[in-house]
């Protein structure tokens, strides 16, 4: 009886070796492009090379840019784009922030933009609902930003508030120019070139700065300052420009004597030699960055990615800087374009009041009736 268990137990066995050579044998001719691994009899599945790096994307096509920025600034972009990605052609479409923001949102339903670059905390945070979040890779490399931190914009540029003052005319005012209280002399009445807080953003940020200044030396907050801005709409004598663009040039050309603008318009015409200076207010200067974002739905999603990426690299941000004199949000971009300019930590710098700005999304509308009721 043991013994015919015993073979009916070997017989058993040899049928079930058999059975699995049997099936291993598909296996071995199923993918017939993979060799044996060496040093075995049974061939072994291999997975595709792969060297560690995605390959890099390479833009093709065309991108649209709706630009807040200056021509120098766009033509510096675009001269760059054009030699990385010569099969990728730029379009901008150039205006104010305030004019492109609304643009953006009249379009949600069939986008015409890929992106938007330039334009102040204040435009972004209102356009978060048609933008696309995207974080770049090279993001991790750059300061933080003053703003606060988010997936929905991403900071380009550290932005001064500046008052750009022409020397010759200042001097024959006999007025003296040091900051933000200085703007109220009288003696400079209708002498002050600005742009309407209602076409442009850069405005609006300028009427930020004075505020939290003006709060942070009177030891009050910001709503308590009100009356410093109705007083300075005075002293502007009811003259405002169209365009934050008109603002420097007018100082220049002489048609007023100071202006409020960003510093490196003011740098730029120091560099060609036009006799106009910066001044840094004293009490206080909240810095503050310039932004770029995806357009929601965009047609060109991927190339709008590439060209966040394009504008935070160490080359772009450095060519920026000595071409365009701009702050740059790299830590490893030198800012030497001038003699005797500060660097940022030498700045009377104040922090950003992202929490108040955040609770006055209708600063324009606020502005519009202080600019009425002084008329």
């Amino acid at each position: 009886m043991n013994r015919k268990i015993l073979a009916f137990v070997s017989l058993v066995l040899a049928l079930m070796l058999c059975m699995t050579g049997c099936t291993q044998q598909p296996a071995e001719s199923a993918d017939p492009t993979k060799a044996p691994a060496a040093g075995t009899d049974a061939p072994q599945a291999q997975e595709p090379a792969d060297d560690g790096e995605a390959e890099a994307y390479v833009p093709t096509g065309t991108l649209v840019v709706y630009c807040a920025g200056s021509e120098d600034f766009a033509e510096v972009l675009a001269r760059i784009w054009a030699e990385k990605y010569p099969d990728c052609e730029l379009e901008f479409i150039m205006n104010g922030s305030g004019e492109l923001s609304a643009r953006i949102e009249a379009e949600a339903d069939n986008p015409q933009g890929d992106v938007m670059i330039g334009g102040s905390y204040s435009i972004y945070a209102g356009l978060v609902d048609y933008l696309q979040a995207y974080v770049s890779p090279l993001a991790e490399e750059c300061l933080p930003s003053y703003c606060g931190e988010t997936d929905m914009y991403t900071p380009i540029q550290i932005n001064v508030n500046t008052i750009i003052v022409n020397d010759e005319m200042v001097a024959d005012l006999g007025v003296a120019v040091d900051g933000w209280e200085s703007l109220n002399n009288e003696a400079l009445k209708g002498n002050i070139s600005y742009v309407d807080p209602s076409a442009s953003s850069s405005a609006r940020e300028q009427v930020i700065n004075m505020l939290a200044a003006m709060a942070e030396k009177n030891g009050n907050t910001m709503d308590d300052n009100w009356d410093f801005i109705e007083a300075f709409f005075a002293n502007l004598d009811k003259k405002m420009h169209s365009s934050s663009s008109k603002v420097p040039q007018a100082v220049a050309n002489g048609e007023y004597a100071v202006g409020i603008t960003n510093e490196e318009l003011v740098l730029q015409l120091m560099r060609d030699g036009v006799a106009v200076s910066p001044v840094y207010a004293k009490e206080g200067i909240t810095l503050r960055n310039t932004f770029m974002g995806i357009i929601k739905d965009c047609v060109n999603v991927d190339n709008a990615k590439a060209f966040v990426d394009f504008l935070l690299t160490q080359e772009v941000q450095q060519a920026l800087a000595d071409e365009c004199l701009m702050r740059s949000v790299r830590p490893d971009v030198s800012f030497t374009g001038l003699d005797n300019v500060p660097t940022s930590d030498q700045l009377p710098a104040m922090d950003y009041p992202v929490d108040w700005v955040e609770a006055n999304p209708d600063l324009k509308t606020k502005l519009q009736e202080i600019i009425s009721s002084v008329g």
